[in-house]
């Protein structure tokens, strides 16, 4: 079948797609939706959102496995789907 043979054994490329997944742990965050753009003003808002004020933070504080000292921006439900939908 002409299949190039794998670099790796098994197990470890189970253990380096494990690497890739997020920990087992939760942060205590809030949305980092800040009116117009994002908190770190990287991300310019497309929608309207909940909060209704274009300078105005969003309320929402949640659990998310993604760390604080991580890049992504990291939004609130109801804002996330605003951006998307």
């Amino acid at each position: 079948m002409n299949l190039p043979l794998p670099r790796l054994c098994p197990n470890c490329r189970h253990y380096q797609r494990i690497k890739q997944r997020n920990p087992l742990k939760l942060w205590h965050r809030k949305c980092q939706c800040a009116g117009l753009t994002s908190e770190n003003k990287v991300y310019q808002n497309t929608a309207d959102h909940v909060h209704h004020k274009k300078d105005e933070h969003c309320p929402s504080e949640f659990e998310t496995t993604y760390a604080p000292e991580r890049p992504e921006i990291v939004y609130c439900e109801q804002c996330y789907l605003r951006e998307v939908v």
